[in-house]
């Protein structure tokens, strides 16, 4: 029984360090196992020093892409020009004019000046008018803006509302500056359209704020850019005319009234003397007629009734003086 007992325990203790072994093998594989399995399902967490450059390699990139872009499309718009309305783009000119006279009445060239403005389906933008002492308009400018397509019939017209025109017009082809801003305004705008993107899938407080000051600058040049492509096609779609009316001084009105010579000369000068003695003997006529009336009124009684008393009265015969014959 001794030597079976202790045969008993030994092969016990050494089943025991044996399943301890095995445990402790199977622990260590395990815990291995499992930080490889952790790792290998952690994703990798971003580098806070190297996450901002990642960004802005990314936005780097995407300003690389919209740079190529707009360089192509850049190359393409002046391989367009010049611009050949046959290939149906729109030519764009600026046109504008300046045009200076003289009237006898400011006021009424005015008038004139803004009906031609309503005709041409334009609008009076800018006047501006000087009075003299009496209040009478003395000087006026105004500027007309008009359709591009209406430019030349309307300074046509401009020119027949006053005297001594003077007129200046120009022209500027802006067709290849609209192509380009056009150009321009699409890459800018697809460069937004990326850097939003960027801005979307930022995590860190030091990106978001690296493409929020990227986007903001990148907007503000885009809106630049279409102010400037809004300026250049409504310059190219209303043209600008600018008018200044000039009152004729009184003495070139006097030295003008005076002036000619020849039968046309003095079929005026006739006419006005002609005009000028009827209005006079029109004026002594209408001065005269209330008083002839009052003495038609107390004249023709009157002398109806000294009519009367001349026939009533009887003929008185004379008697001959002298010796009178006897039987």
């Amino acid at each position: 029984m001794t030597h079976r007992t202790a045969r008993t325990l030994v092969a016990t203790a050494a089943l025991a360090a044996l399943l301890l072994t095995g445990c402790s093998s199977d622990s260590d594989d395990g815990g291995s196992n499992d930080s490889s399995s952790a790792a290998a399902m952690e994703p990798a967490a971003p580098d806070r020093d190297g996450g901002g450059d990642a960004v802005q390699g990314l936005a780097s990139d995407a300003e690389a892409g919209s740079s190529a872009d707009g360089a192509a499309e850049d190359a393409a718009a002046r391989d367009e020009a010049p611009v050949d309305p046959a290939d149906g783009v729109r030519r764009a000119v600026i046109r504008t004019g300046d045009l200076s006279m003289r009237a006898e009445d400011v006021g009424q060239a005015r008038f004139a000046v803004q009906r031609i403005a309503d005709r041409y389906r334009g609008e009076v933008t800018e006047e501006n008018t000087q009075s003299d002492d009496d209040g009478d308009p003395a000087y006026a400018r105004m500027v007309l803006r008009v359709p591009s397509d209406d430019f030349d019939e309307a300074v046509a017209a401009l020119e027949e509302v006053g005297e001594d025109v003077s007129v200046s017009t120009s022209a500027d082809d802006v067709t290849t500056k609209l192509i380009d801003l056009r150009s321009r305004v699409e890459t800018q705008r697809r460069s937004i359209a990326r850097i939003t993107v960027l801005f979307e899938q930022a995590r860190s407080i030091r990106d978001i704020m690296s493409i929020e000051a990227e986007l903001s600058r990148r907007q503000a040049e885009l809106e630049s850019l279409e102010r400037k492509q809004a300026y250049l096609a409504g310059q190219s779609s209303m043209s600008t005319i600018t008018v200044g009316i000039e009152r004729i001084p009184d003495e070139k009105k006097k030295a003008k009234a005076d002036d000619g010579d020849g039968f046309l000369a003095g079929l005026t000068a006739g006419w006005g003397a002609l005009k000028t003695f009827g209005i006079g003997a029109a004026t002594v006529v209408g001065a005269l007629l209330p008083w002839l009336v009052v003495l038609a009124l107390v004249g023709i009684p009157v002398w109806l009734l000294v009519r009367s008393m001349r026939r009533r009265a009887p003929e008185v015969t004379p008697v001959a003086d002298g010796p009178q014959d006897s039987a």
